[in-house]
Parts: structure tokens; C-alpha cells; sequence
């Protein structure tokens, strides 16, 4: 089923916000779903390379995890790789970067085709979709323990 999914991310993590132009250190951090049953976390491994890593857990059992980058390329974009379990890596180019949020998209791919990262505060909005957004599914997350 192809579907929106919006995630209110909140980070377990303090680290401060780098509003640089074109940095993505704001992403840093630890962020789950209320339930725990979601979570992200991101780590910035240098200026050009930010490592994540993605769980979803079910009946207190792992039912889905990824590991992801976001890697400066030599024309200074970024670009979003996932590699979801069981399935063949994706790539996603950054379209829009704000001071606080970044629009990954790939028309190519099945689904997602666009994922925006939006940070607010301590709060983080996650949506993934279809390109310009279809049949949204919403989670809210908070903070990791």
C-alpha cells in the first residue's frame, strides 16, 4: 500500500542546531514515536556524511529497520541513500534545503518518491510519500529514553 506517513519526531539528544546554509546538523539526534514503537536515530560522522538508522518494532519484535547516509556529493548536493531490510538501496537527491528542513526526492523510485525532514524547536517532522504528497498517514513521535 502506497501512503503518506508523517512522523513528529522529538530528540532523546541534545545537540544544538547548526543553521549554516546548507548544513544538515540539525538532523542530528535520537527520535521515537510516543509508544517507542518508531525510531530514528542520526549521527554526523563528518561535514559531508550524516549515518542513520531507522526501527520499527511490532509485538515487541523487530518488524522493519534501515540503515540510511546523507552524503555531500562533489557538486556540494546531498543525497539520501536507504537501505531498508530485504530490499535493494535507494537514492534520493535533495531538492529544497532550508535552514531547518530538506526535501529528498526521486520520481523513479516506487515508494517513497519524496521524503522532507522539518525541524521546529525540539520537534521533527518527518514525511514520506509519493511526489507532491497522497493519502496521508500520520504518527507522532517524541523523544527516545
Amino acid at each position: 500500500m502506497k501512503r503518506l506517513s508523517a512522523l513528529l519526531l522529538m530528540p532523546c539528544l541534545s545537540i544544538a542546531a547548526n543553521t549554516e546554509s546548507g548544513s544538515l546538523d540539525w538532523l542530528a539526534g535520537c527520535w521515537a514515536t510516543p509508544d517507542q514503537s518508531a525510531q530514528e536515530v542520526w549521527v554526523i560522522e563528518d561535514e559531508d556524511l550524516l549515518l542513520g538508522f531507522s526501527v520499527n518494532i511490532r509485538d515487541n519484535k523487530v518488524g522493519f529497520y534501515e540503515l540510511m547516509t546523507i552524503r555531500r556529493a562533489h557538486d556540494n548536493s546531498w543525497v539520501f541513500t536507504a537501505y531498508p531490510s530485504g530490499q535493494a538501496p535507494g537514492s534520493f537527491a535533495a531538492g529544497q534545503i532550508g535552514k531547518h528542513s530538506v526535501m529528498f526526492y526521486n520520481g523513479e523510485h516506487d515508494y517513497p518518491q519524496q521524503i522532507i525532514y522539518r525541524r521546529d524547536g525540539n520537534k521533527l517532522l518527518a514525511t514520506i510519500s509519493l511526489l507532491g504528497g497522497a493519502t496521508p498517514t500520520i504518527y507522532i513521535k517524541i523523544a527516545c529514553d
